[in-house]
């Protein structure tokens, strides 16, 4: 007779097996947060880079003509302003965007830009933190762009400084003046690196505007509630990188507030929602700040970033302002003329 030895079998049992999963997720859940912070750690960085190359392009065109570019080119032709670009398409052919440039027709509004070229990121104009976007509102439509058009957009701002006054005249007191308080070139000089007396290295020249559905937009300064036209997507601050328009009262009233290529720091950095950048042409001469009772508006910086966001100054040098930063110190670092001490905080 022949005998098998019998064999014996090894497993976990239910209390080892658990144990072990327990053990896992405790190991994820301290993993997580670890690798989401070293991803956000990232983006910060290139959102920073982005900015710093962004700084040093508005200085290139300032060797270049001998100016910063202004907010926007523009002719003044029988029905009023027109806008023909914007400061970002300016100064594409010194953020090394050759490729875009080339194709962009000089000749033409950008309205009538080619579909492809609209609808193109460009990686500079993207904080990470943010993500590509592509929008297509009916208020473009309105402004000309063909329905159904998408347009990339930008997460990125250019300071107008201590005040969101829009006004033809130009009459900005020094304690409120910034790089970009020109609103289009055409009808006064933009800035010069030799007109900011307060220093380069302590002046805003742009910083980070997101957008996407985590940035509502209101109305009017100091608003709070978002706008919800009906039977229409709610509008966020999403800004086309190529569009210089600016909303008015009409356009507001319609439901469709937007925000633009502009940021002002008369609001706090971050408010949420946006205010939008409007016009209000029945005051077009006014140049009073909404702090002393003028009626425009302009929308305020913002980041998704935590804790505040990042801005370049007029020296190339980009820094990181908190959110909690003084009010009075926030808006005096986005002016060029307006003689106050300190330095960054």
């Amino acid at each position: 007779m022949v005998r098998c030895a019998g064999s014996r079998r090894w497993a976990f049992t239910l209390v080892e097996l658990l144990v072990v999963i327990a053990i896992i997720g405790v190991l994820v859940a301290l993993l997580l947060p670890a690798v989401q912070s070293a991803r956000e750690a990232a983006r910060r960085s290139s959102c920073q880079n982005n900015l710093k190359q962004m700084g040093l392009g508005l200085l290139n065109h300032e060797g270049a003509l001998g100016h910063l570019p202004a907010g926007a080119r523009m002719t003044l032709g029988a029905s009023g302003p027109q806008i023909l670009a914007n400061a970002n398409v300016v100064t594409l052919p010194y953020l090394e965007q050759g490729a875009v440039t080339l194709r962009w027709n000089q000749s033409l509004d950008y309205w009538k830009q080619l579909p492809e070229i609209l609808a193109t990121p460009i990686p500079l104009f993207t904080c990470p933190s943010n993500g590509v976007q592509t929008v297509a509102n009916q208020i473009y439509e309105q402004l000309g762009i063909p329905a159904g058009v998408r347009l990339a957009t930008t997460d990125y701002a250019y300071s107008r400084g201590a005040t969101d006054a829009w006004c033809l005249a130009n009459e900005f007191p020094d304690s409120e003046r910034g790089v970009f308080h020109i609103v289009a070139a055409g009808y006064a000089e933009p800035t010069k690196l030799c007109q900011i007396s307060d220093g380069t290295s302590r002046t805003i020249a742009m910083g980070e505007a997101a957008g996407g559905e985590g940035w509502p937009v209101c109305v009017r300064p100091g608003c709070t509630a978002e706008v919800e036209p009906p039977g229409v997507e709610p509008p966020r601050a999403d800004v086309p990188w190529m569009i210089g328009n600016l909303g008015n009262n009409e356009i507001a009233a319609g439901g469709y507030p937007y925000t633009g290529i502009y940021a002002a720091t008369v609001e706090s950095l971050g408010k949420r929602p946006v205010t939008s950048t409007l016009v209000d042409e029945a005051a077009i001469t006014d140049c009073r700040s909404t702090t002393s009772g003028g009626t425009h508006a302009t929308s305020n910086f913002r980041s998704d970033h935590a804790g505040g966001g990042f801005f370049s100054n007029c020296d190339g040098s980009v820094r990181f302002l908190e959110a909690a930063t003084e009010l009075a110190v926030y808006r005096a670092l986005s002016t060029i003329a307006g003689d106050e001490a300190g330095d960054w905080p």
